[in-house]
């Protein structure tokens, strides 16, 4: 038996450790793959419900708050169950907390029960980076959050307490971290009052298009937002705080410019308590944004502009709003035409109307006498440029549409052609079929081609008139030479 000498030891000794410490490596990487998320203190969430609301009476609204301990990345939640009793309440609307004003909400209602799944509107869209990128939450907050509000009428015969709670909490998902959602207290209202309701407040207050300032307060009795110009009246929409209060609105309709005061009076049910609000509606002079501007293909700078009311639209265009270079602008547009009108003024010339086309960001002046308009865009007449030659059969002319005079060329057979510029800036010569008014390209004909051939038949058929001869003669002299065979000719003696 051999002896091992003390450097093989060492060696042997040697590997064995670096044999030892790669298995340990391996296992402790497995393990961690294998390792489920630690869930932290800071990601639990404890839904409950809330509300103000007293002295209630039959008829009443009762506004109650779901609120979220706090609010650590999610993305989206749901589905969550709010119940309550069928039989003491209806239920009236709903609305997203004022902080989450990213989430989309999807609202099912049945009587008794609510369910509610909410989702990060950049979740909804999609990620536009690489497959593989996370989204990440539009907002966090380690304090108190209303995720919603939801407003209940009393039935007229309501009577003792009504209950409101969460049936089911559905899940609360997040990038980072995993989330534990746990249903925390609902709510026991008393309703205690009888007789006639001398609540004359209202529960909401909205103004259809726009916003209004402060935010709503039952107590706040005045407020402001504003209008386009475009806009002389506007819709408001109410909820008093108790079914049977009357509610007269008065003043939202032919506003002018400025300053206009809606008034909502509210008469409680007892026909002694009153309330007045008061909405400053604000008609903005102008329609456009301020210091509002585009930028073509080419980097010119348009500058947006009021449209006077006398301007010349073209047939079959109506106004509407556009975001364009994220301005909302006045704009005109036509069903089958990609391009817009905007009223625009580019530092140089008369402020006008100028087609822009949104994909090409290409911008064409609008001239009545030069435009032609076709359900697939917009084409201008323009001059033809110098390195183009007309063929000569074609010979400058001019065409009366009954709309515009189109400058062109004609040549013998009648044909109108012109050329025409389109709404992303490509020129080429188009046909204009008199008898129909349609238009479409024109392409010239090969002149050398026909020339060479022409050539090439004549020579094919000089070629084949020769062949002709050339059977000919030969078909002559064969029958010639046949008939001397079979009738020799007799011999002289």
């Amino acid at each position: 038996m051999k002896t091992l000498t003390g450097r093989k030891i060492v060696s042997l000794l040697a590997k064995t450790g670096a044999a030892v410490f790669a298995a340990v490596l391996v296992v402790s990487i497995c393990l961690a793959s294998l390792k489920t998320p630690v869930i932290k203190a800071d990601s639990e969430i404890t839904v409950s419900l809330n509300s103000n609301a007293s002295n209630l009476g039959p008829g009443d609204i009762v506004i109650v708050d779901v609120l979220a301990s706090k609010m650590p990345g999610i993305t989206e939640f749901g589905p969550i169950k709010f119940c309550y009793d069928a039989d003491k309440a209806e239920y009236v609307s709903f609305d997203m907390g004022k902080e989450l004003v990213n989430y989309l909400p999807t609202v099912t209602s049945l009587p008794g029960e609510i369910t509610i799944n909410v989702m990060d509107k950049m979740m909804n869209s999609g990620t536009e980076g690489s497959p593989d990128e996370e989204p990440s939450a539009s907002f966090y907050s380690d304090d108190q959050v209303v995720l919603f509000t939801i407003a209940l009428r009393l039935f007229p015969d309501c009577r003792g307490e009504i209950n409101c709670w969460i049936s089911e909490m559905g899940e609360f998902k997040a990038v980072d971290s995993a989330v534990v959602a746990r249903i925390g207290s609902g709510l026991k209202l008393p309703v205690r009052r009888t007789g006639p309701s001398s609540d004359a407040t209202l529960a909401q207050l909205k103004v259809r298009g726009t916003s209004i300032t402060p935010e709503f307060n039952p107590n706040i009795t005045e407020y402001h937002c504003s209008v386009e110009r475009s806009v002389t009246e506007v819709q408001i929409n109410v909820l008093a705080n108790n079914r049977w209060a009357a509610v007269v609105i008065t003043g939202n309709q032919h506003f002018v410019l400025g300053d206009n005061a809606v008034k909502v009076e509210v008469t409680a049910q007892d026909g002694i308590n009153r309330m007045s609000y008061t909405i400053h509606v604000i008609r903005r002079e102008s329609d456009i944004p301020e210091n509002s501007s585009l930028v073509d293909i080419d980097g010119n700078t348009y500058t947006f502009l009021d449209v006077p009311e006398d301007v010349n639209v073209p047939e079959g265009f109506y106004r509407t709003t556009k975001t364009i270079n994220g301005y909302s602008v006045p704009a005109y547009v036509k069903d089958g035409v990609a391009s817009v009108l905007l009223y625009l003024f580019d530092g140089t010339r008369s402020p006008g109307l100028y087609f822009y086309n949104i994909n090409a960001k290409t911008v064409i002046p609008y001239e009545f006498d030069k435009t032609v308009i076709k359900e697939s865009g917009i084409l201008k007449i323009a001059d033809v440029p110098d390195e183009i030659t007309i063929p000569d059969e074609f010979k400058p002319a001019t065409y009366d549409t009954g709309t515009i005079i189109l400058s062109g060329y004609e040549n013998e057979e009648g044909e109108f052609i012109c050329y025409l510029v389109d709404d992303s800036g490509n020129g080429d010569f188009y046909y204009y079929e008199k008898s129909t008014g349609a238009i479409s390209r024109y392409r010239f004909a090969d002149k050398k081609a026909e020339l060479l051939y022409s050539y090439l038949f004549d020579v094919f058929l000089v070629i084949a008139i020769i062949e002709a001869v050339i059977i000919t003669i030969t078909v002559y002299i064969v029958r010639r030479m046949v008939s001397d065979r079979t009738n020799p000719r007799p011999k002289r003696v």
